[in-house]
């Protein structure tokens, strides 16, 4: 017997940009407080940094599953998107270069003689 609990859980496409959301905030916040000295230059701004990366990190955390799936499937997307893209170009290729060309005339190697 299944009970609600057993099925897995489908991340909705709003939890999913909010947790993108919430990731690249953390990373920027992360990146601006490990840049150096900014408290000095600027205090207000390096604590509301810090208060968006605690803040951020509270909200991806939890949703570690769906941003690991996200990222996944974004880039299956891309790759297929790439894979796409690189086969419409062989087959330009191969359409370019066919092999049924005609000649005129009769095909020789040798330089003609004067």
């Amino acid at each position: 017997m299944t009970t609600h609990h057993d099925k897995q859980h489908t991340p909705s496409p709003r939890e999913r940009a909010t947790t993108m959301l919430a990731a690249i905030t953390a990373l920027a916040a992360g990146t601006y407080i490990a840049c150096g000295d900014g408290f000095t230059w600027d205090p207000y701004a390096y604590t509301i940094a810090w208060l968006l990366l605690i803040c951020a990190l509270a909200a991806t955390i939890p949703q570690a599953d769906t941003l690991i799936d996200t990222i996944i499937r974004a880039t299956r997307f891309v790759t297929r998107i790439l894979r796409h893209a690189r086969h419409a170009l062989h087959a330009a290729a191969r359409r370019r270069h066919t092999t049924a060309r005609t000649t005129r005339g009769t095909a020789t190697t040798a330089a003609p003689i004067e």
